[in-house]
């Protein structure tokens, strides 16, 4: 650790505050807040945790440090969002829309506001509602409230047109006219006020009001008046009416579903206002690292309410970070203008809507795997791309993709997947448990897939020359991918030199940077970040990712089901778990030693006596 660095530590007060982690480019790579500044910061330079990957990760990135102290913690949290917007570290959560949402603008920072439909960047002096599901309603929104508020349609700052006033909307009595001077500011700023509130879910609270005014007129005998707030009525009951579904009740309510893989998370947004449901949305982001749910929920919610239009009175959510709970009430609720509560449902109609987005996240995060890779045209675009780019000698029509996975060392495996034609081919997959390479060897065991991979595929070429038949170890990759960098290049160039396979095309695909390393080249390709051929990359990359992490969990849990340890007074299955995971191994809890076993957290000195003795035991050795 750098002195400087360390210094900073050293100096850090025990006050709420946001910090931000650079790198030895003076890059941003993560903003946090915290409540203790002193106590959450230092904590990323102790020792990680076994399943802490991310406080390992950023451990080895951070060169330098800047922390500010902020009153409260809800101040760091406002300050975190703005600094996190600013500076998109890759190291925190940033959500895409799986498509470009659109929004209904109000701009209430001039005189006469007008209301349009907008995408994309936002502005100061502006409110925004939605973000609505599709366009269409939102238009028919506009539309239909129209005929409610009659606000003006013209653009400016200043009502009028160029060519002279007023203009039709004014005739059809869906304007007010203030290009003629026939509304003054307050009048029409308590329309502005009403469609507001009816975007913002308050349908009661705004026909209650018009329903007042129509009573008030029509006692006052003005007549043309009251039958035209009478229609107001009708229409807006309609619009309230308009492709909306009922919701469970009649409250103001959120509900948060979330899904997670290896290598993306997905958030589905149900929204209910006023007793109508409106329609689901969708977000993506991308993990660098695992993260658990609770964490990543927390991390949506200051991400998405900090941009969304409106913020119900109750957010639905499946998980969340318990001491966050208290700050992101307040802060929403500063927000909102009132209370907001945030609750995980453990039974009824809520738990089950809760559910439902989830399973929507789920889907939808399948949804979009499959809808690009099922694109045709756009898959021959990548492989065209990615042959140009890679400089290779033929169309990589048949891609072998290699990862390894372990867990410190147990129960170590290998993944190999392949995608015909830019499409996966399950039926060729394996999966390889690692026997000769001990340790945590990320490069040892690639270099032992591949040879075992390819020895097959010698053997198989062989075999065919007396025999028609061959099976997919005998089919001959255009290009071998791995996860890794410049060691996973350089083992599987010496595996298929040796096995005499030295005109298969081979890169390596670096996870940190999206950098990909080719034989002979000095330095690594970078393609564009939205380019298919990198698309076409990651899809491979993470398939392969996924099958070497479900067979590497597959088999510690297999390992943790049934072992030596089962048995032995005062470990059950908690203890055995954390024995296991803590030490790597079964073979290896039982060749620990006692001051080993008594440093694994949750196992007394008692229980730890118990496991040596019997491990002694069992070996036959003398007790030391």
């Amino acid at each position: 650790m750098k002195e400087g660095l360390k210094a900073k530590l050293e100096s850090l007060p025990a006050k709420p505050g946001v910090y931000v982690f650079r790198d030895g480019n003076d890059q941003v790579i993560y903003v946090g807040k915290a409540k203790s500044l002193s106590d959450r910061v230092r904590s990323y330079f102790r020792s990680a945790a076994p399943g802490d990957l991310k406080g390992r990760a950023l451990r080895g990135e951070i060169d330098d440090l800047e922390v500010t102290v902020c009153r409260t913690e809800v101040d760091a949290l406002i300050l975190e969002s703005t600094l996190i917007k600013r500076y998109k570290p890759r190291y925190n959560v940033m959500l895409r829309d799986d498509k470009s949402y659109p929004y209904v603008s109000v701009t209430v920072s001039d005189e006469y506001p007008t209301v349009s439909l907008t995408r994309g960047r936002r502005m100061r002096g502006v409110k925004y509602y939605g973000p609505y599901v599709n366009a269409r309603a939102a238009r028919n929104t506009i539309r239909m409230l129209s005929k409610v508020f009659p606000l003006r349609h013209c653009t400016g700052r200043a009502p009028g047109r160029k060519e002279g006033s007023p203009c039709l909307y004014y005739e059809m009595k869906m304007c007010l006219g203030p290009c003629r001077g026939d509304v003054d500011p307050e009048e029409y700023a308590r329309h502005v006020r009403q469609y507001c509130d009816f975007l913002e879910g308050r349908h009661a609270d705004v026909l209650e009001e018009l329903d007042a005014r129509m009573r008030a007129a029509s006692r006052d005998q003005e007549y043309e008046e009251a039958a035209r707030l009478r229609n107001q009525i009708d229409t807006a009951k309609k619009v309230i009416r308009h492709n909306r579904a009922l919701s469970s009740s009649t409250e103001d309510y959120d509900v948060i579903g979330s899904f997670a893989d290896e290598t993306r998370g997905c958030f589905a947004v149900a929204q209910n206002r006023g007793g109508f449901h409106l329609g689901n949305l969708v977000f993506f982001t991308d993990l660098h690292d695992e993260i658990d749910s609770d964490e990543l929920v927390s991390e949506f919610l200051k991400r998405y309410y900090d941009q969304a239009g409106s913020i119900p009175g109750r957010i639905i959510v499946p998980a969340v970070v318990e001491e966050e709970v208290d700050p992101l009430k307040e802060w929403l609720s500063s927000q909102r203008g009132s209370g907001v509560d945030i609750r995980i449902p453990r039974r009824g109609g809520k738990l089950h809507e809760m559910s439902l987005a989830c399973a929507n996240a789920r889907l939808a995060l399948e949804g979009s795997k499959l809808q690009r890779s099922r694109d045709r045209e756009t898959t021959e675009a990548a492989m065209a791309e990615l042959a140009a780019a890679l400089e290779l000698e033929k169309y990589p029509l048949r891609i072998e993709c290699y990862d390894i996975s372990t867990f410190g060392g147990a129960a170590s495996v290998g993944s190999l997947v392949v995608f015909q034609d830019g499409l996966p081919a399950r039926r060729d997959y394996r999966r390889f448990t690692i026997k000769f390479t001990p340790g945590v060897d990320d490069v040892g065991m690639m270099r032992e897939v591949l040879y075992r991979r390819f020895k097959r595929l010698a053997a198989e070429a062989e075999y065919k020359r007396s025999d028609e038949r061959a099976s997919s170890w005998g089919k001959v990759p255009d290009l071998v991918l791995l996860d890794g960098g410049v060691g996973q290049l350089g083992a599987a160039r010496d595996v298929l030199k040796v096995l005499g396979f030295e005109r298969v095309e081979i890169a390596a695909l670096a996870k940190r940077l999206e950098e990909v390393f080719r034989p002979g080249a000095s330095e690594p390709r970078v393609l564009a970040r939205n380019s298919e051929a990198l698309f076409l990359l990651q899809r491979i990359r993470d398939e392969a990712h996924r099958v070497a992490v479900t067979y590497n969990r597959y088999l510690m849990e297999r390992s943790t089901s049934s072992s030596w340890l089962d048995g032995i007074t005062g470990v059950g299955p908690s203890r055995k778990k954390a024995l296991i995971r803590h030490l790597g191994s079964p073979q290896k809890v039982m060749r620990a030693s006692l001051d080993e076993l008594s440093a694994v957290p949750g196992v007394p000195e008692s229980v730890a006596e118990a496991v040596y003795k019997a491990a002694r035991l069992i070996e036959g050795g003398p007790h030391e």
